[in-house]
């Protein structure tokens, strides 16, 4: 690959009257190489090792440098990776290329270099006649889940040499439904990214699609409080385990009548709640939702969001918002400082409805570090 001319970004992109350029460097440029080697180098730091993902920069697409008042600040490169084994035994559709390597110097970071980069490395893959864009994170970075998410990617299977790896997560994006100006933009602050391995993991579901609501709808959602063993609500949660968690994830349940079965977990797992509402829709229970105590070892001034569930019928009519909302004026009522929550990377709707709520991806806390490879974890400040 040779260089490419620069683009010039408005002043105050990296900073007040900061000139920032973007830049399409050949593989062996000296900045490139200076920022790949401290990328994997944080990713060692924070891992143990670095990323043991093979990576010829000379053979890529695209190796972009993102430049602050001419200092060296990002990095992140493209490859084609078509036709290529994914690790699950098929191969990379046609037309797919990998993100690699992004990292952002740590004094520079929240400045919207990492988006910068991004973007710019989405206009190379149009450029180049891709049709969709993977890479690979994992969980020791939430800074970097975040961001893309926020940038439009929605998690997949783990591919490559980072299928089943407990500490990986992967993501992708259709560049066809992206494209265009501000390709791949996103809403959330970014902080700090690197692509690259990670690590933490976590068990189980909970909600449905996202769901845009309407006034109408929201008024005729009535919210209840019940005991966790009221009939409805334990309806709703046995509805969710055999619909949606043992449909997605039946991984996670291989061991489930040895534990006693269904009935028995869900009475375990209601000593530590403090609270389970159900939402009715003219009289019918459609949906339920529950704040459980901190598991030890997890954030102490925090109460933990479970079993939000609502049924199909009902969903995108406002349900899981009014239930979630009102888990949180609960949990605001006892003094929570924060909310968490952890779900399952096939349920993108779940994960962009809690985003839209307020809820960023976070270290792994317990019960869900361990040796799982499709959880996320999330956090919602509340004071």
């Amino acid at each position: 690959m040779t260089g490419a001319p620069s683009r010039v970004l408005p002043d105050g992109v990296g900073g007040p009257g900061t000139r920032v350029t973007v830049e399409a460097v050949p593989g062996d440029d000296a900045a490139a190489e200076l920022l790949r080697t401290r990328q994997q180098a944080e990713l060692a730091g924070r891992y143990g090792e670095p990323d043991a993902g093979t990576f010829e920069p000379e053979a890529s697409v695209a190796n972009v440098v993102v430049r602050a008042g001419g200092e060296p600040v990002a990095f992140v490169a493209l490859r084609d990776v078509s036709g290529t084994p994914d690790g699950r035994g098929g191969t990379h559709p046609a037309r797919t290329g990998e993100v690699k390597r992004l990292w952002v110097e740590p004094d520079h970071r929240g400045r919207g270099h990492a988006r910068t980069a991004m973007r710019a490395v989405h206009r190379h893959a149009v450029v180049a006649g891709l049709e969709r864009v993977v890479l690979e994170t994992g969980t020791l970075q939430p800074e970097s889940i975040d961001l893309y998410l926020a940038l439009g990617y929605v998690p997949i299977e783990s591919y490559g040499h980072y299928a089943g790896h407990p500490l990986s997560r992967c993501f992708a994006l259709d560049l066809r439904a992206a494209c265009g100006p501000g390709v791949g933009t996103g809403t959330a602050d970014e902080t700090s990214a690197t692509s690259g391995r990670l690590g933490a993991s976590i068990p189980r579901a909970t909600v449905g699609p996202s769901e845009p609501a309407s006034v109408a709808a929201r008024e005729v959602v009535e919210v209840r409080p019940v005991p966790w063993d009221d009939p409805d609500a334990a309806a709703l949660r046995r509805e969710m385990h055999e619909t949606s968690s043992a449909v997605l994830y039946p991984e996670l349940f291989g061991g489930l009548d040895a534990a006693g079965g269904f009935d028995a977990v869900d009475a375990r797992l209601g000593d530590d709640v403090v609270t389970t509402l159900v939402a009715y829709r003219d009289g019918e229970a459609v949906g339920c939702a529950s704040l459980r105590r901190p598991a030890p070892g997890a954030p102490t001034d925090a109460l933990e969001v479970k079993k939000v569930y609502v049924r199909p019928r009902a969903r995108r009519t406002g349900t899981a918002r009014r239930l979630l909302d009102g888990l949180e004026a609960v949990a605001r009522e006892r003094g929570a400082a924060r909310l968490l929550l952890e779900t399952g990377i096939r349920q993108p709707g779940a994960i962009a409805l809690y985003r839209s709520l307020g809820y960023r991806a976070v270290l792994a806390f317990p019960p869900y570090v361990g040796d799982n490879h499709v959880a996320l974890c999330f956090a919602k400040p509340l004071v």
